[in-house]
């Protein structure tokens, strides 16, 4: 881990100045730039997950070849190499992400010792298969013509500064930046200036404080807590994913910026939504927009019900059921399941056979595309609940939230009231979301339970519900007062008027390039003073 590029790592920056400086000398040698990129990228994932690359290498040689073949193809045999890329992609990321997860819930299903033995996941892999695929289907669908150049293609998967946690990148707007001459004006070096520097405030001043003096201790150890201390947990943790993640997709963009490539916002103050759908339409954006355009829509979208849609649902439901049918502390989980997996069945006899199809088929689709975007994140069950959660989330809205008197009403009170909702719904599910994501599949100990995640998210509700006075709130102020500081902080900033940010954003880049130097120097200075010895890994590797 030492040797890894991280952005919070001052060899980071490093190694970006001899890119720069590189990419500078061959500004008008298109070809050479390319070449000298993609090499620097392949570096830089090298550092990042070592032997690894050469999975990368394979991924990204194959989805060209196929790509090219499949253009000079027509009907049957286009849609044979199309189905190849599609198993290639997800044959990897099923190998190295899921085997686990599949292995031991097969395991518990079947009461079999058959165990996967120790399989490293390739960092960045879940996002540079999506932004592989993205290509070979645009390719198929003729919505892009294919890269003919490797080193170009190359250079689109690798991208250094976005490969390992996105934003997951679409090849028409990515491929031609590669042609156009490095051109950089002062506006906007210093906005990508602006950009590295709210990312780095973002992810070591309140990201990684929460996470150390709150948020772990308490996912970490829940019954030790109050009530009220998991609470403040698992508000402490919304800001710190939100920090975290948009930090790092902040820092992607402006490095990318001060190299001359353009990549689209990946956040958008998403606590400010109104409804869980437009929260999507906040969050991570890259991937939500993959979602609709490759699996929502295809499965029939609003239009109709795709059988895949039907059979995945239905089967992930009943799986889930017959999991955690045995066991007195599973049995609940495994009845609910199992009674939910019958209501889908005769649900999908609705979808398919009646009048009422096509609606139907809209909410099926769109929980099976959440349950999957959960899936994306993680081989877990709490990972799946997590997205089966805010698909149903979607639902609640899409059938009843949008008719109530105050879904479109403009009034401050009433956008207030959805904020405060849909964030609080949000933080609820992220109870599945943090405790699947906290405990790693310890195979070496050879104890690892599948239902671990289960009970943890268990005593975190329980230890809400149950024991939450146990500390006055004036001690738990006094307690955790630093932290409640900066956590509100953070909140505020994120809430502040788009008007103000603005105008503080365009100030920016209208400084000199001196001033902005000096501003570099000093906001680097204290986060290195206020910053840990070892930056921790930001959230979003490890999908």
């Amino acid at each position: 881990m030492s040797t890894q590029l991280l952005f919070t790592r001052p060899a980071f920056y490093i190694f970006l100045l001899t890119v720069m400086v590189g990419l500078s000398l061959l500004k008008n040698k298109s070809a050479m730039r390319n070449a000298f990129l993609f090499a620097a990228s392949l570096f830089f994932y090298w550092k990042t997950s070592a032997a690894f690359v050469f999975l990368l290498l394979f991924s990204t040689v194959a989805d060209w070849g196929i790509a090219a073949v499949m253009d000079r193809s027509e009907n049957l045999q286009r849609r044979l190499w199309l189905t190849l890329s599609v198993l290639i992609n997800l044959g990897l990321l099923g190998f190295f992400k899921y085997a686990y997860f599949l292995a031991d819930s097969s395991a518990m299903l079947f009461d079999t010792s058959f165990r996967v033995e120790s399989i490293l996941l390739p960092v960045g892999i879940s996002f540079y298969t999506f932004q592989t695929l993205s290509y070979s289907i645009d390719v198929y669908r003729r919505k892009v013509s294919p890269v003919k150049s490797l080193l170009d293609f190359g250079c689109y998967v690798t991208f250094f500064p976005q490969l390992v946690a996105g934003p997951i990148v679409r090849a028409k707007d990515f491929i031609p930046q590669l042609q156009s001459k490095y051109d950089l004006s002062r506006k906007e070096f210093n906005l990508g200036v602006w950009w590295i520097l709210t990312g780095l405030i973002k992810k070591i001043v309140i990201a990684d404080y929460i996470a150390m003096n709150l948020v772990d201790r308490v996912f970490a150890n829940p019954t030790s807590y109050s009530g009220m201390e998991v609470l403040l947990g698992l508000y402490g943790y919304s800001l710190q994913v939100f920090a975290d993640f948009s930090g790092y997709s902040d820092i992607a963009i402006g490095v990318a910026l001060i190299m001359g490539f353009r990549l689209a916002e990946n956040f958008r103050s998403p606590y400010k939504a109104r409804n869980v759908g437009e929260f999507w339409g906040r969050w991570h954006i890259s991937l939500s927009t993959w979602l609709r355009d490759y699996l929502y829509i295809p499965m029939g979208g609003s239009r109709s019900a795709s059988l895949f849609s039907v059979i995945f649902s239905i089967g992930i439901v009943l799986f889930a059921g017959l999991m955690l049918r045995e066991g007195e502390e599973a049995i609940n989980l495994g009845v609910i399941f199992l009674g939910g997996g019958v209501l889908m069945m005769i649900y999908a006899s609705g979808v398919m056979f009646t009048k009422w199809g096509v609606k139907l088929a809209t909410y099926l689709n769109i929980l099976a595309t959440m349950i999957i975007g959960g899936l994306w994140h993680g081989a877990s069950w709490n990972f799946l609940l997590w997205g089966a959660l805010n698909g149903i989330g979607l639902l609640v809205y899409k059938i009843v939230g949008r008719h109530l008197p105050w879904a479109k009403s403009e009034k401050f009170i009433a956008r207030a009231w959805g904020v405060i909702l849909t964030f609080n719904f949000i933080t609820f599910t992220r109870i599945w979301f943090r405790s699947g994501s906290s405990i790693g599949w310890d195979t070496a100990a050879g104890d690892h339970n599948i239902l671990t995640e289960w009970f943890t998210a268990n005593d975190l509700l329980y230890q809400i519900t149950n024991h939450f006075y146990d500390i006055p709130p004036l001690d738990l102020l006094k307690g955790h007062l630093i932290v409640i500081s900066v956590m509100a902080s953070g909140y505020l900033l994120h809430l502040m008027p788009t008007k103000i940010t603005s105008k503080v954003i365009n100030g920016f880049t209208t400084l000199h390039i001196t001033v902005v130097f000096c501003i570099s120097i000093i906001v680097s200075a204290i986060l290195w003073k206020v910053g840990a010895a070892a930056p921790a890994p930001f959230i979003y590797f490890q999908f």
